[in-house]
């Protein structure tokens, strides 16, 4: 399927607004994949120069470690942009940035051994960080997103090892699933080329019935978008049926 032949079919199926949810477990490179999808999809779509410049300054800060550096959800940018990659086809894009769900071994929910304590749009007291992040995610999840993008990783872009991100990550799938939104599993890997991170994405396409991306975030070019966003359409479910019949 041609890349317009793609983002022709979402358009129909959704109505010509897509907004893309990026889920999963911290630390795993969501920010990340948002950067890359700014700047190779949408801010060449941007013909204002002041437009662009409003946009990349929304773009949300990604860095290496395990400390979680999204503090709550944004939307990225704040006004959805259009796209036209065909003659008379337009559908705008935006994407939904969370903290994600945490996982052992990530820093940020603490300050000196106590919960740190935050606010947030949706109530007028403080809570827990790590409440408030999974509060955050799970609404970006069910009442934000019209498709998704699961992001985990093969334990290789941080200090945290695979196994600490399985329980978070089974929780979005299995959230994901339950609501029939449809995701792709971005498995975000330093070594896509490997044997092993090979071997894992099979096994969480699998497990999960999802397609499953293997890609360094870092790396990620508009092929790799337009590849990526194919995947998720073939999970729109199929409602009607037209047979013609001589």
């Amino acid at each position: 399927m041609s890349g317009n032949s793609i983002y022709g079919d979402i358009a129909r199926r959704t109505g010509g607004d897509i907004y893309i949810g990026v889920v999963g477990p911290v630390r795993t490179g969501k920010s990340t994949f948002i950067q890359r999808f700014l700047e190779t999809v949408v801010l060449p779509a941007i013909e204002n120069e002041g437009d662009r410049e409003r946009t990349l300054d929304q773009t949300p800060q990604s860095a290496s470690g395990r400390t979680v550096m999204t503090t709550e959800p944004k939307f990225v940018p704040d006004e959805a942009v259009k796209i036209s990659p065909e003659a008379g086809l337009s559908l705008n894009v935006k994407l939904i940035d969370c903290v994600g769900y945490m996982v052992d071994g990530a820093l940020g929910g603490e300050e000196d051994g106590v919960s740190r304590m935050v606010r947030t749009p949706w109530s007028d007291e403080e809570m827990p960080f790590a409440e408030a992040a999974e509060l955050g995610t799970s609404k970006v999840i069910g009442e934000h997103s019209t498709i998704a993008m699961l992001v985990t990783t093969d334990g290789t872009i941080a200090d945290i090892p695979r196994e600490s991100y399985i329980p978070a990550e089974e929780r979005v799938a299995k959230e994901l699933s339950e609501l029939g939104r449809p995701f792709a599993i971005i498995l975000n890997s330093r070594t896509p080329d490997s044997d092993e991170a090979r071997a894992l994405a099979e096994e969480l396409e699998e497990k999960y019935r999802a397609p499953v991306a293997l890609v360094s975030c870092a790396m990620l070019d508009g092929e790799d978008i337009k590849e990526i966003l194919s995947m998720v359409l073939g999970e729109f479910p199929v409602k009607e049926l037209h047979f013609r019949l001589p």
